[in-house]
């Protein structure tokens, strides 16, 4: 059966544990942002870079195949925040595991396209954004 690796983190705003995707920051800082985008590169160039040191990290993945899927562009009058969606298609297990940061508690859990849509309607994930978008997504396979 089908299924989809997704990360169980413990968030300290949330005060436990959420489902998400994994995935992370693609700058730092505004500065680095701006920076990036007067050099005229392309964002989902890397975005594409950033998510596979994220699977790698978070994870304990090795992407072999990695296909950008969608951009949610959300936009208030101070404020533009993408979050961009990208589809590992094949990849490989790293034999030292995750690599997570100094604090992260993150737990790898490979759930069935049935249990993913379990937790995006129970409230177990909580990134709103992201319900929606993989909600999508796995309408999209059936």
């Amino acid at each position: 059966p089908a299924s989809l690796l997704l990360t169980k983190e413990y968030r300290h705003e949330a005060q436990g544990f959420d489902f998400r995707l994994p995935g992370g920051k693609v700058f730092d800082t505004l500065a680095e942002y701006k920076e990036f985008l007067r050099s005229g590169q392309e964002v989902i160039a890397r975005a594409k870079e950033m998510a596979i040191k994220e699977a790698r990290e978070e994870v304990g993945i090795e992407v072999g195949e990695l296909e950008y899927y969608y951009t949610s562009k959300e936009a208030s009058a101070t404020v533009i925040y993408d979050v961009i969606y990208f589809v590992v298609k094949k990849f490989y297990h790293l034999n030292g595991g995750q690599e997570l940061e100094h604090g992260e508690d993150i737990q790898v859990v490979e759930a069935s396209f049935e249990e993913v849509r379990k937790i995006c309607f129970d409230g177990r994930m909580q990134e709103d954004r992201s319900v929606a978008v993989l909600l999508r997504f796995l309408n999209s396979l059936s």
